[in-house]
């Protein structure tokens, strides 16, 4: 789901573009018993507040003024009533809106692992998004790409270490003209903020922390302690456990589960703050993880790079003068992973290529 980006471009084909390839990697693995870097994972995002389609339901159940649903939130008039985000309508995530009631019953079919219904009931947690998204083992993918471009033809003879520190796109354009290349795609992330000048750019920091995936879990059910329980996501931005610049959430991807997390706006520290590990530890408790007999197997700190939109075009100061084009895509927020398929193939369509 796009995070920390509001472009409205994110909502529509970029998403859908890169959930139809992420779709595709995860059918390719299982016809072919190989593992893959992308996996389905049920996931849960919990809020205080209902939000609405077009047809006003609920799990299902049409909501009107009248009904008796009404008591868990606003009337369908009132100013406080928010609109689901688009994504949620694409038939191929399952997406479901559920009180706590009805996911504690539905748990007891799926059996996923998430706080138990009095848990988040205490938090203030009214409903519970329940979807099912593929999601990357990003550090796997990451390398795998480079793989590919390590052993690809058209890379021989070229310095894809980048050892080499840019101060501008002017020097990009350069070596690129003494390789005869006719082509920059600038996708820096925070770097475009000195390569540009963009002083739209903010960095929105983030801190992990990661577990191995077979790490010991609290067992809070006793009933269920034999059975087998599925990792599930989970995302909160309110309440008690989570705010918009302290998010609370866990991803299990590959063979660990990070657990997050922060986004706070020109934030510079490299590193994790004691006072926000303990934060985070307290994250990996209330989903489940036993932290006095599983020890952390590492920290992560990034900065995600944002703007007011998604910068997406053909640089204008370039290409008529020069032989080379310079097409800019960065300031993606935390969404890069919702859209990185979507906008490389905007990329290719900026420049006249034809795709095969």
């Amino acid at each position: 789901m796009p995070f920390k980006c509001d472009d409205p471009r994110v909502h529509g084909k970029w998403a859908t573009e890169t959930l139809d390839e992420l779709l595709h990697l995860v059918k390719k693995s299982k016809d072919t018993s190989a593992d893959s870097t992308v996996e389905i994972v049920p996931t849960l995002y919990l809020t205080k507040s209902p939000h609405y389609t077009t047809e006003d339901k609920i799990g299902g159940i049409p909501l009107s003024k009248n009904s008796e649903n009404e008591r868990y939130g606003e009337s369908l008039n009132s100013n406080n009533v928010n609109p689901l985000p688009k994504w949620t309508q694409d038939p191929r995530l399952s997406f479901q809106q559920l009180t706590m009631e009805m996911l504690s019953s539905q748990n007891e079919v799926l059996k996923l692992r998430i706080p138990s219904k009095v848990e988040l009931v205490d938090a203030g947690y009214v409903y519970g998004w329940l979807f099912y998204p593929p999601i990357v083992d990003a550090p796997r993918m990451l390398m795998s790409m480079l793989s590919e471009i390590q052993l690809h033809p058209l890379s021989e003879g070229v310095n894809i270490d980048m050892n080499k520190k840019y101060n501008s796109i002017e020097e990009m354009v350069k070596d690129a003209k003494d390789l005869g290349c006719n082509t920059v795609v600038n996708c820096t992330g925070m770097g475009a903020s000195l390569l540009c000048g963009d002083d739209s750019m903010v960095g929105g920091r983030g801190v992990l922390l990661h577990y191995d995936r077979n790490c010991e879990r609290l067992v809070r059910d006793q009933d269920r302690e034999k059975e087998m329980l599925h990792d599930t996501a989970i995302l909160i931005e309110d309440g008690l456990w989570g705010t918009s610049t302290e998010p609370c959430y866990m991803i299990p991807r590959g063979n660990k589960v990070v657990v997050g997390g922060s986004y706070l706006e020109g934030d510079t520290l490299q590193g994790i703050r004691d006072s926000e590990r303990e934060r985070l530890v307290k994250n990996a408790m209330k989903f489940g993880v036993d932290t006095e007999k599983s020890s952390i197997v590492g920290e992560w700190t990034g900065f995600r790079p944002c703007r007011p939109s998604v910068r997406l075009e053909i640089d204008k100061n370039f290409g008529i003068s020069e032989d080379v084009k310079v097409v800019h895509s960065y300031g993606h927020g935390g969404s890069g992973w919702t859209t990185f398929v979507g906008t490389a193939k905007e990329t290719v369509d900026l420049l006249g290529f034809t795709k095969k």
